[in-house]
């Protein structure tokens, strides 16, 4: 019985890892993106920023 707990622990802090590393990889594309297309993208930036993504 004391596997279960254990297994459940991993398996939560697995699926945690794999959330942030797909969250930071699309925060940098977008913040990539925004920076190419230059002063225009301010509103969009500021937008997608306040929604909670890291750009």
């Amino acid at each position: 019985m004391p596997f279960f707990p254990i297994f459940l622990v991993a398996v939560v802090a697995l699926v945690v890892a794999m959330h942030r590393g797909i969250t930071r990889s699309e925060d940098e594309r977008l913040r990539t993106q925004f920076q190419a297309e230059g002063e225009e993208s301010e509103l969009s930036r500021q937008l997608m920023h306040a929604s909670g993504y890291g750009v």
